[in-house]
């Protein structure tokens, strides 16, 4: 097509009227505002076609930004996932206009056609963003049925306009296929969001998270079996030691630090020769261990019970967390749906296991609250505080809590006993704290006396 040749020459032929002027030839601009209004338009000039389509372009497309954007006050978060769908639309124009000129006759210019598509993308546009959110049924259909009727009208009299000959199967085909577009952009769910509220952003994360979590947990038992299959079916005929580790938070690394060192501990000084796992939440590491949770102990107890006699072996359970005054122990690492740990709870797990000999080492706030639910002649517990007071230590930047540092790692490697030991740590808190200058927690203590005497009669320390 020559550069000053008209888009629509059918309409510039001789007449019969020779002697009458012909019409003025109009802009594409001037045009389309003329086509919106149902006008006839005249002629067409050719001239600056390409750079008035593109910028028609961009023009509805930072049109659909702006909509986008509005929808997502008060606080949008800019989506850059959403942009590529774009091309979906892009590739809808093209396919109207290629589907107007192939069933108009006489063909029009690919520029006419693909103006009077993008010509079209308000009534849709409009319809989706300002119309629908807002009406009834009842409204939204008579809108739909509106549109419908305009938007044939439009393509109707712009094609008769370009070619000068009635296309209205080309006008009808035009509507069916924008009809049969939106239908398959609502199945498909193509929907071009690049504007997103904090909100919806946030729920697609717990979406995400909630997904992950449930194949996270699936996963759980297995990952104790497997530390349970390293351990073995004790066939021995003395009495052995056996460990049990649960660290409660995992967004603060001091209680996964803490366990791992009271694993080392307890493990050298009664001789448990890898008899033993830790069920740890460390927010750092999803992967490794299984994690600490209310089933995932009941599991592990049960695990170890059908490792060992349990009317002879003895069960050490090391706990370190944050506590509540219910009481409860905190459980939680990385939004994963889990429950806090009782003292109802942690009892029922005890009694399930059916595993009679028990030291229990509850590092935590309020952990004395623990001790009227648990003790019996044949268990020993040890709290880091009592039932209304909270420990020090459980911040993110320590290795270990105070409670930690003066049991695990001071008193036990060299004390004579348990209680030697809880002794000279309850003694060594009482002095740091006086000297800090805070409430002391006063670590609590319950020994049952047949507990005692056993281990006071099994070896101290491995052969």
């Amino acid at each position: 097509m020559h550069e000053n040749e008209p888009l629509n020459e059918p309409l510039n032929e001789p007449t019969a009227a020779a002697h009458v002027p012909a019409a003025p030839l109009r802009s594409f601009v001037a045009s389309l505002l003329r086509l919106w209004t149902l006008r006839g338009i005249g002629p067409v000039s050719p001239r600056h076609s390409t750079p008035i389509l593109i910028g028609l372009s961009m023009l509805w497309l930072l049109l659909w930004v702006a909509i986008d954007w509005w929808d997502a006050l008060p606080d949008p978060q800019f989506l850059i996932a959403g942009a590529p769908l774009l091309a979906w639309y892009a590739l809808a124009i093209l396919a109207l206009a290629a589907l107007l000129r192939w069933r108009s006759r006489p063909m029009p210019t690919i520029e006419a056609v693909l103006m009077l598509s993008l010509g079209l993308v308000p009534v849709p546009l409009c319809l989706a963003a300002g119309a629908a959110p807002y009406l009834s049924p009842l409204w939204l259909l008579g809108a739909i049925i509106a549109a419908a009727v305009y938007s044939l009208l439009y393509l109707a009299r712009g094609l008769r306009a370009f070619t000068g000959e009635p296309q209205r199967v080309a006008a009808v085909a035009g509507i069916a296929f924008v009809a049969g577009f939106i239908w398959l952009t609502d199945a498909l769910d193509v929907i071009p969001d690049v504007w997103a509220s904090a909100e919806i952003e946030a729920a697609a994360d717990n979406n995400d998270v909630e997904a992950d979590a449930e194949s996270l947990l699936f996963d759980q038992a297995a990952r104790i079996d497997r530390a349970l299959a390293a351990i073995g079916t004790d066939t021995s005929s003395s009495p052995r030691t056996f460990f049990l580790g649960f660290a409660g938070v995992g967004e603060q690394k001091v209680f996964a630090q803490e366990i791992g060192l009271a694993s080392r501990v307890l493990s050298e000084r009664y001789g448990m020769d890898g008899r033993g796992l830790s069920l740890i939440n460390d927010e750092r590491d999803l992967e490794g261990a299984p994690l600490a949770s209310v089933s995932g102990l009941k599991y592990a107890l049960r695990g170890l019970a059908a490792r060992m006699n349990v009317d002879r072996d003895v069960l050490f359970l090391s706990i370190s967390s944050h506590g509540a005054q219910e009481p409860a122990i905190a459980v939680s690492n990385s939004q994963l749906p889990l429950n806090d740990l009782t003292d109802e709870d942690l009892a029922e797990a005890l009694s399930d296991s059916a595993i009679k000999w028990r030291v229990i080492i509850i590092s935590a706030c309020y952990a004395g609250g623990f001790v009227d639910s648990l003790k019996n002649p044949q268990t020993i517990v040890i709290a880091a505080a009592a039932a209304d007071r909270t420990s020090f230590g459980c911040s993110n930047d320590r290795d270990l809590t105070y409670f930690g540092e003066a049991f695990y790692r001071d008193a036990l490697p060299e004390a004579r006993s348990l209680r030697d030991a809880f002794e000279k740590a309850k003694s060594a808190i009482a002095l740091r704290e006086r000297r800090e200058h805070v409430d002391p927690s006063k670590p609590q203590a319950y020994f049952g006396t047949e507990l005692e005497a056993k281990l006071g009669s099994m070896s101290a320390r491995p052969p």
